[in-house]
């Protein structure tokens, strides 16, 4: 099964957002290698660095309550950037990157780069959730995503929290047995935060992320499975509808 044209959509042309970004060339940079851990890590480490390229079209995005907020970036990022799975080389590019290569298509791990960055010029506190699905390697991490809890003062999760995951065109999160979360928690969040609507939109966690102890072991290629996990993500879903 192709995972590309199962999850692929017809984009909007987006020309408009091209000011919005500085100009970049999208050269590539080896990050090394490591595992699902290491994976996240350095998707944090590229929001801390890149989210600026992010901070004018995060204006045009912000809405009044964090629903609706969070519900405009998943527009932005699903009818705007083609999804692509990652094969063996692992890609993880910037937000101007991406925008600039938004037809040829890119996989969970940029689309949550993205997303990260727009929340982080907004002051909304978030997560990067990665998960173990009981459809897919069960034994391990193989998708990734943001979520953004409810209770932006104490972030707790249990209290609620919404999804964003440019891959799917449900935005809906995928079934898992297992969630790791890492909070990119940049010093200036919670200054314009939206007000938050508790009118019973937030979906609360039916698992409790669990930190994991794992150690990263260098020179391992798990981080491959990241990406496809969102297709068996979407796999899960249908036959549970």
């Amino acid at each position: 099964m192709d995972i590309d044209n199962l999850l692929q959509r017809n984009i909007l042309g987006g020309q408009e957002y091209e000011p919005l970004f500085p100009e970049v060339s999208c050269d590539k940079t080896n990050l090394g290698n490591g595992n699902t851990f290491d994976t996240v890590r350095m998707i944090k480490q590229m929001v801390i660095k890149y989210n600026h390229q992010t901070k004018e079209v995060a204006k045009l995005l912000q809405q009044s309550s964090l629903k609706e907020t969070c519900d405009r970036i998943y527009w932005f990022l699903y009818n705007h950037i083609q999804y692509k799975a990652d094969a063996v080389e692992q890609m993880l590019r910037s937000p101007a990157c991406t925008f600039k290569m938004r037809a040829q298509g890119v996989d969970c791990k940029t689309y949550s780069i993205f997303a990260s960055s727009l929340l982080v010029n907004m002051g909304i506190r978030h997560y990067i959730r990665q998960i173990k699905q009981p459809s897919f390697r069960p034994d391990l991490y193989t998708h990734v995503y943001v979520i953004v809890p409810l209770n932006q003062e104490s972030g707790d999760i249990k209290q609620g929290y919404f999804i964003i995951d440019g891959t799917t065109s449900t935005n809906r999160e995928p079934i898992h047995i297992m969630a790791h979360d890492t909070e990119v928690n940049l010093p200036h969040f919670g200054l314009n935060a939206p007000k938050t609507n508790r009118k019973g939109i937030a979906k609360k966690s039916s698992i409790v992320a669990k930190k994991s102890k794992t150690i990263a072991k260098k020179n391992s290629n798990l981080p491959v499975y990241l990406g496809i996990g969102a297709l068996l993500g979407v796999l899960f879903l249908k036959k549970s509808n």
